[in-house]
């Protein structure tokens, strides 16, 4: 079963089986039979696996901000 998608912008659509006007919000997932009827991919947010293809380049593997640390002298 395909994993529910995500819209990254507003969509006015007709259910297909009551023909009732739909209004989609940004960030809503809309069940199988609306989504298949969305074809844009521009509508969509991007999946996980297209924004990072490899597996190497996800977010969590950035290395952390270096930082600098003031000396201190010791005696």
């Amino acid at each position: 079963m395909p994993m529910p998608r995500r819209l990254a912008t507003a969509i006015h659509i007709d259910h297909p089986t009551t023909g009732e006007r739909l209004l989609l919000q940004p960030g809503d997932e809309p069940d199988l039979e609306v989504a298949e009827l969305i074809t844009h991919p521009d509508a969509w947010e991007p999946d996980d696996a297209e924004q990072y293809d490899d597996e190497d380049d996800g977010p969590e593997d950035e290395p952390a901000p270096r930082r600098r640390t003031k000396a201190t002298i010791t005696e």
